[in-house]
């Protein structure tokens, strides 16, 4: 993958993202009638600023694009006798609360944005048509035999093997209720399961949930940068016409070919915009005896009809999916972040600025209905960690103002200026050991 594009898609995350949830802060405190200075996208020295004519804001781009912020006016900037109400400390410290927590509330909202836009715009899925359980697994035990589709996994409504994943994904019960629907049948029936101790880890396969039997098209849906399909002239979207004369006709028997032929050359025949293409690749290694280049399927590129859904989602229907989903996101990544404080879950799950930036590139190529679900979990993640009561977080503020609210009075000024330091100290310090993380995490593949 080309690191500028990798850095791009970076930067164009970073700035929606942060952009979105400082507009949050910026509306409400202007709602309010706070007086704003700046509204920045970065840190640092301006690149780019321009002056509004209201309040003569200052709208600018940092050199650091990590971050940004939206500076008020406030008392220890000596504001004129007019301006003082206008001040962020003269305002209420209710009208502060909602300052702060506008931010986050920015995050999901635009999370609900995007992934309504990603259920509407995905207008193909895989139906949750269930594959044949393994012989030992529990719903095999009750009954289910493979091509059953699936339609409510513990009272939650399903339509596609993507809901089924996410389903799975936030999982977090001992018991198991799954309703389906045999082929040809007209009623459904209710299987429920005791998952004993299959429930941590969840292992699918234990369960017997079991994608259907699904022959893909050999149409290349991603190149790894780092693989040697990258190097040989293949771009996403060529369809695998022959290897070394071989016909292929699946996307498996293309993997089977490569696969056997490990550290070779082999002639490539390619369809691509109803041309032929003829292209040298060498294959790489992987473990020292199996063929690997780096290309991934086309996952649209399914040769079943009967298990694709090509209705899509209307619009009621993707809202009222959107809000489930951030709704549950919201929980998952506050329950994980929790987990991480409690250390229920290892420091190693935490992903630094140098995994953000290699997850933006790489769904970004994949393309934009990928990227834009891509942010909308990120954004939630960023919503959920600045609600946290910690100094410097959006969260931290709220507490501050909190004890204003309740007692009547603010903090004292040094109780507040200690707290922020420790909290500078603290997000520093978590800063470098999340990049040390990515570094390890990379270094270690």
């Amino acid at each position: 993958m080309d690191i500028l594009f990798t850095i791009f898609s970076f930067l164009v995350a970073i700035t929606v993202l942060v952009g979105f949830h400082e507009l949050g802060h910026f509306l409400v405190a202007r709602f309010f009638g706070v007086k704003i200075l700046t509204f920045s996208i970065g840190f640092g020295k301006p690149i780019y600023s321009i002056g509004d004519g209201v309040d003569q804001t200052k709208f600018s781009l940092g050199t650091i694009p990590l971050g940004g912020y939206v500076k008020m006016l406030d008392e220890s900037d000596n504001p004129s006798p007019d301006e003082i109400k206008r001040t962020f400390s003269h305002k209420p410290a209710w009208q502060k609360i909602l300052i702060a927590l506008a931010g986050p509330v920015a995050n999901f909202i635009l999370t609900f944005v995007l992934f309504a836009f990603v259920f509407i715009a995905s207008d193909v899925s895989l139906k949750p048509v269930l594959g044949e359980p393994k012989a030992d697994s529990l719903l095999h035990s009750v009954g289910l035999r493979g091509g059953e589709t699936l339609l409510r996994i513990n009272d939650r409504k399903v339509g596609s093997w993507s809901d089924l994943k996410w389903e799975m994904t936030r999982f977090d019960a001992n018991s198991l209720s799954v309703e389906v629907i045999g082929r040809g049948a007209s009623n459904s029936t209710i299987y429920s399961v005791d998952l004993h101790d299959r429930s941590a880890p969840l292992v699918w396969a234990n369960i017997g949930l079991e994608t259907p039997e699904i022959d893909l098209k050999p149409i290349i849906g991603f190149i790894d940068s780092n693989g040697t399909a990258s190097d040989s002239g293949l771009r996403v979207g060529d369809q695998i016409v022959s290897v070394d004369e071989l016909r292929i006709s699946t996307w498996n028997e293309f993997v089977e070919v490569i696969r056997a032929k490990p550290g070779e050359s082999v002639d490539l025949k390619v369809e691509r915009d109803q041309e032929l293409f003829e292209f040298s690749l060498i294959i790489g290694t992987v473990d020292g005896s199996v063929g690997r280049i780096g290309a991934a399927p086309d996952p649209d590129g399914i040769m079943q009809e009967d298990l694709i859904d090509r209705n899509g989602v209307d619009f009621v229907r993707a809202i009222g999916k959107s809000f489930q989903r951030t709704a549950d996101l919201i929980g998952f990544t506050a329950r994980m972040i929790g987990g991480l404080v409690a250390g229920n879950v290892g420091l190693d799950n935490l992903a630094g600025p140098l995994v953000i930036a290699d997850q933006a590139g790489k769904t970004a190529e994949m393309g934009f209905v990928t990227f834009v679900s891509f942010l909308a979990i990120l954004s939630v993640s960023l919503g959920v960690i600045n609600l946290f009561p910690l100094p410097m977080l959006d969260g931290g503020h709220v507490v501050f103002h909190l004890y204003e609210l309740i007692l009547g009075k603010k903090l004292p000024e040094r109780v507040i200026v200690t707290a922020q330091q420790i909290g500078i100290v603290c997000l520093v310090g978590l800063m470098f050991f999340v990049i040390a993380n990515d570094l390890l995490r990379y270094l270690g593949n």
